[in-house]
């Protein structure tokens, strides 16, 4: 009888205290599916979540801390990819801390990249949530894919790897720009083949939904509307700049995305959307002078 795949899980975790150890029960609850190491990227977090996962590390070998100083998605994915991920791994699957992965989903995943040879990125979907069905049907209809959970095959990762292709530092939103990489197969001017990119419908991740009537809830609403406008803007300058320049051209950090192609930024003419670009803008802006500053201070000391 051949061995199960070795499929590993990077675990996105920012200040997740309340929620990792739920987290990672569920995907335990799924490792009679492949032969599962859970990588649990403790990203720049200041309360409890390193803690945590070090003591249910210390009782089960499937789990494996790596602590991030700084806290950005983006470079925790570059941190998984380019220094943690097992190159021998079939898949690797990627969720975030505060999700609840579905049991029979690493399966799900496995069957389906099976079942589609010529995909290299299989999206999860939501059990949870007032968009679901809607999700499900740009998921299904449209190729999209969210960062609550999705799994790469293991060969594209290891040509990410081999290429050296990093995400920028700051980047928002690094699930829809993997989807755009994956569905260009890595050359942005050639344009998108949906092939590439497939769907389980069989795995699923949850989530606690946000209320109208919980004031707290406002805010986190609020942060979520904010970053998704700077996630926008940061897209379209991105994208461009690679369908031009290639590949290559990728910037090490946003700001420098920032100060090439600002010339980009503009508000959507979209209801809510409107105010939050706007804001976003200004706040892209900010960045940049902020930069600028440093980089300014930088060069005064060392003339001084």
């Amino acid at each position: 009888m051949s061995s199960p795949p070795l499929v590993s899980v990077a675990v996105f975790a920012y200040n997740e205290e309340d929620g990792i150890g739920r987290a990672l029960d569920h995907l335990l609850a799924c490792r009679a599916e492949a032969d599962l190491v859970v990588h649990v990227l403790v990203n720049g977090c200041t309360d409890r979540t390193e803690e945590i996962v070090r003591a249910r590390a210390a009782a089960d070998p499937a789990i494996r801390p790596v602590v991030i100083a700084r806290g950005d998605k983006a470079n925790a994915w570059n941190v998984y990819v380019h220094e943690v991920a097992p190159l021998d791994a079939a898949i690797h699957v990627f969720t975030d801390g505060d999700m609840t992965v579905g049991k029979g989903s690493i399966a799900a995943f496995l069957r389906r990249f099976g079942e589609v040879p010529e995909a290299d990125a299989c999206a999860g979907v939501p059990e949870t949530g007032r968009s679901r069905t809607e999700l499900r049907r740009r998921i299904a209809e449209h190729g999209e894919m969210y960062g609550n959970l999705y799994a790469l095959r293991g060969s594209w990762v290891a040509e990410v790897r081999r290429r050296g292709i990093r995400l920028p530092f700051g980047l928002f939103g690094e699930d829809g720009f993997v989807s755009s990489l994956v569905k260009s197969g890595l050359d942005p001017a050639s344009g998108f083949d949906r092939r590439r990119q497939t769907w389980a419908e069989d795995a699923t991740f949850r989530f606690d939904e946000l209320s109208p009537f919980n004031p707290r809830h406002w805010r986190i609403y609020r942060n979520r509307k904010m970053r998704y406008a700077v996630r926008w803007q940061q897209a379209r300058m991105l994208w461009a700049l690679l369908c031009e320049r290639g590949i290559e051209a990728m910037p090490a950090h946003v700001v420098d995305l920032y100060r090439r192609q600002q010339h980009l930024l503009k508000p959507r003419i979209s209801g809510i959307d409107t105010a939050f670009d706007w804001v976003a803008r200004r706040r892209i802006r900010r960045d940049i002078e902020a930069d600028e500053r440093v980089k300014e201070e930088e060069r005064a000391h060392l003339y001084s």
